[in-house]
């Protein structure tokens, strides 16, 4: 792999180590793992936007509590 030896991985993983911390290491192997998820679904030309539709959301008017808001249903 591009030439390196195992000394010259265990000596990079070490410093990787170092830098990122061992709380930081599962933050940024979840973000790697999304990355190659996300780069491989949009090289296979798959759609990478979501069109689920949101949670509807709850407004307070000035009458009192807060009412919730019921989405309209989808035309055909």
């Amino acid at each position: 792999m591009f030439g390196l030896g195992t000394g010259e991985l265990l000596t990079l993983a070490l410093i990787i180590f170092i830098v990122f911390s061992a709380s930081r290491m599962g933050q940024l192997g979840d973000a790697l793992g999304r990355f190659v998820y996300s780069f491989r679904r949009a090289a296979n030309g798959q759609n990478t936007i979501d069109v689920t539709p949101m949670r509807p959301v709850l407004r307070a008017d000035e009458s009192g509590p807060v009412a919730e808001t019921k989405p309209e249903p989808p035309s055909t």
